[in-house]
Order: structure tokens, then sequence, then C-alpha cells
């Protein structure tokens, strides 16, 4: 179950955005309290003419402007903010404080651009080593209830362990389960896929309703976002297993694109190797 949120915010529109879709989510779910960070590093912030600001005075800059982007986005009723300013490597320190977290939203541009563009390299490194699941929220995504949710399926993702990860989180919703495999074609693969259903649904529970479904695309992207183009999803799972997450997921020719759709959040699941 969910009961602690992490927001990391960067003042910009996207983070606006995480954050209210992070505090509409904790609404929803009965979450109370949402825990508001911006990290920054000193060194990279220093614009003095002069030469070295002091770190307490732009400790002091950079705390008026996370109040005020704080006040600029009010908190939806019923949820309290607890919000912090932190010294470090913003990858660095998220992943680090996301020790003791059920969920980290993170904000993100959703304009189809690479990866790096998006948020910058921090939620390619937060979202493949995490120590808890991690919601990539597109600008303009907002939050409704999830009835569709789109599992990207592959040998890892049906896991027992991995689909009992998204059981548990989809209890807070009895959303239907789209399994979703880009199909490659080969029969070998398929014979496992099969292997490894029969022993995960034998005993379904009743109210987690799911169905089975196959794509051809030539990668693995296209086959998830035209899918999700033609598909009412309000939600894209995916799993990684703490290496390699980008790259093995997308074709290594392909454009690496954090946001698949640009309305559709992503929920990073993590198994251990």
């Amino acid at each position: 179950m969910i009961h602690r949120i992490l927001v990391p915010v960067d003042f910009s529109p996207a983070s606006a955005s995480a954050l209210r879709y992070a505090e509409a989510f904790a609404g929803e779910t009965g979450v109370r309290e949402v825990r508001v960070i911006h990290v920054f590093t000193p060194q990279t912030a220093v614009t003095g003419p002069t030469g070295a600001v002091p770190v307490t005075d732009l400790m002091t800059s950079r705390e008026e402007n996370l109040q005020e982007f704080l006040q600029e986005h009010p908190p939806l009723d019923g949820i309290r903010r607890r919000s912090e300013l932190l010294l470090g490597f913003p990858a660095d320190k998220i992943i680090a404080e996301s020790q003791p977290q059920d969920l980290i939203v993170l904000g993100a541009y959703g304009d189809g651009g690479p990866l790096e563009q998006t948020f910058g390299s921090t939620a390619s490194a937060v979202a493949s080593k995490a120590h808890c699941p991690v919601l990539l929220v597109p600008q303009r995504s907002t939050f409704a209830e999830y009835k569709h949710i789109l599992y990207a399926s592959n040998s890892l993702s049906l896991s027992r362990k991995a689909v009992l990860k998204l059981m548990d989180f989809n209890s807070l919703f009895r959303a239907r389960i789209h399994f979703v495999h880009v199909n490659d074609d080969n029969s070998e693969h398929r014979r496992e896929r099969e292997k490894l259903f029969a022993p995960l649904f034998n005993n379904p529970d009743p109210e987690f309703a799911f169905e089975i479904v196959e794509v051809n695309a030539d990668s693995v992207q296209k086959g998830l976002v035209d899918y999700l183009h033609k598909t009412p999803v309000q939600l894209a799972v995916m799993v990684t297993q703490h290496r390699g997450f980008w790259d093995g997921l997308f074709h290594k020719s392909a454009t690496k694109q954090m946001v698949l759709h640009p309305e559709v959040p992503v929920l990073i699941l993590h198994v251990a190797e």
C-alpha cells in the first residue's frame, strides 16, 4: 500500500503538473501528506559577478523560490504538504531520499523529446535506481481514476514477483490490466510467455480483470505507443531490474523516450535482481 509520496520539483510547469497529479492521486488513495523536495547543487547556482556567492545566501534564495512555487500552486483540500530544500546532485539525492518512500512522482515535459531533454538525466537515473516505484507524469496529464492500465509484457514483467507488485498497486483501483506484448515472431519466446502466464493466472483474483494482447510492430516502443493511442488507458506500467532499463526496453537505435504518450503517466516498478 502507499502511505508516503515524494515529489521532487524544479519550479518548472512540468513539476507543477506532477505536484497537482501527486496530490490528486494522494486524495484518491487516502494519503494525507505529500513530501515536496527541491534539490540543487550550489556550484551550478553561483551567478555573482564578483565571485562565489555564499552557500547560505543561495539556500535562502532557493528556499524563497520553493515557497513562492508552492504558494502559486496551493494544495488540494485535505492534503498536507511537507517541503524541504536539499543540497546535492538531484539524481543522487532523490535516489537516496527514496529509501523510506512508497512512491516518487516526477514531472516530464511530455513533448516526445529524448529522455535527457525532458527531465534531464535525472529521471532516467531515478527511474532505474530508486528504492521505490517511480511515477513519471507528462505535463499535459491530469489524474483520473485508473480504469485501464497497460502493463508492458516481457519475461521480466511476467515474473511472479513483478505481477504481485502490480496487483498490490492495483488493489487501490481495481483497474483492468492490459498485458501488452509486442510480437517479435519468435515462437520460442511465445512458448516461454505461455509457461509464465499459466501459473500466474490458474487461480486469479475474481476482481483482477485482465486481458492478454499481442501486437505486431517494428519496435517495442512503436507497438506500445500505437496501443496507447487507440486504447483508453490511464497508466502505463513497466518493470526494471535496476540496470540498463531504457536500453533494454527500447531498441538501441530508437530514440529513448520517457513519455510514450503525451498524456499517459508511466509507473516504473522495480524487482530485485
